[in-house]
């Protein structure tokens, strides 16, 4: 990937992945508390039975600090959200859900239905994570041991206790509704993902070829505003010594060639740390990171290439360049090598200038 390409954000590591998590969190959190407020309030009001809402409310409560601090700790201080998603529904799913319904009471307190957001966020998250089948399955085996458990082991009062047929009715009904639930979450998510990854691979053309120069496939003005933002130690301006003549005499077609037919040449020198581009009309220019004195041996390579080997209409043709060492910043610096190349085409061009100098 290129390094425009860097920038562009992934749904599958962050913008979804993000947007679950807070989801997760926020609800959860508050859900508990909510929770704890009610079971409290309704604790308060009841005195028979009052020891089940007792210890609702300390479950409640435990479970909302628990989140709470897992919240904290992977979303906002690590901002891990992929982990915090699993750790967060791992939880809720496999302790808090799971000590709520015990303490509630099984089929009177409803508590499966609260169930089914966990099947609803794997639907969600596999697509995202790539995670593995296995662990919306287990979670399923999970709650159904423990329904069947707490069907036979009614320890706590008010506990409905039903036939065996009916538990089985009961179990497989909520199999099915969690598998349902599951699967259309599972298959909107991996199209939403699917017509995401359509569009960011579209924005990425569309980035990738408004900072190329259509002619020469070089990264034009625009991508070398952007790179030039990262550092860079010097700068090369270069441009074709009387490229208006050759136009003028041999036509703008041949003249494109000349363009393309140089790029190959310089290119062959290049590197993430001597960068070429094509600034506009016949003039390029190279953002070194290597030290002066490399970037000035490698560049008389580059001249003496070009002297040899770049031809036009059976004629050689020869460039003019200025160097400039970084100074103050990026416009600066251009400006200064730019006035070196001034120098090199107002001193018989064919000539490397830097610092006011010509390079031999």
């Amino acid at each position: 990937m290129d390094f425009l390409g860097l920038q562009l954000f992934t749904m599958q590591n962050n913008a979804f992945a993000r947007q679950l998590a807070k989801i997760l969190g926020i609800f959860g959190i508050s859900a508990n508390f909510l929770g704890t407020l009610i079971s409290l309030f309704t604790g308060l009001a009841h005195v028979s039975g009052a020891e089940n809402f007792i210890i609702d409310t300390l479950v409640c409560f435990a479970c909302a600090l628990i989140l709470l601090f897992i919240f904290y700790y992977l979303y906002i201080k690590k901002k891990d959200y992929n982990k915090f998603n699993f750790v967060a529904i791992t939880f809720c799913g496999y302790v808090t859900f799971t000590a709520m319904y015990i303490v509630t009471g099984n089929l009177r307190c409803g508590f499966p239905f609260y169930m089914m957001i966990i099947p609803l966020y794997y639907g969600f998250s596999l697509p995202v994570k790539r995670t593995s089948y296995t662990l919306p399955v287990l979670n399923l085996i999970f709650y159904n041991l423990l329904f069947i458990l707490t069907f036979k082991a009614p320890y706590f009062p008010g506990r409905t206790i039903p036939s065996n047929a009916n538990m089985i009715q009961y179990c497989s009904a909520f199999s099915i509704n969690y598998l349902f639930v599951f699967f259309v979450c599972f298959l909107v998510s991996k199209q939403f993902l699917r017509q995401n990854n359509l569009l960011e691979d579209s924005e990425k053309r569309y980035r990738e070829l408004s900072s190329r120069d259509e002619l020469t496939g070089l990264y034009n003005r625009r991508a070398l505003d952007n790179r030039a933002a990262l550092g860079f130690k010097s700068a090369i301006i270069y441009d074709i010594d009387y490229f208006k003549k050759i136009n003028d005499t041999y036509g703008h077609q041949i003249g494109d060639i000349a363009l393309i037919n140089l790029s190959k040449i310089v290119l062959k020198y290049c590197s993430n740390e001597f960068e070429l581009y094509r600034y506009g009309g016949e003039e390029f220019i190279i953002l070194s990171r290597l030290p002066d004195n490399i970037t000035l041996e490698l560049f008389q390579h580059v001249m003496n290439d070009i002297r040899k080997n770049f031809i036009v209409e059976g004629n050689s043709v020869t460039i003019s360049a200025g160097i400039a060492s970084f100074c103050k910043d990026y416009q600066r610096t251009l400006k200064i090598a730019d006035e070196n190349l001034y120098l090199a085409k107002t001193d018989g061009r064919n000539k490397i200038y830097m610092n006011g100098t010509e390079i031999k």
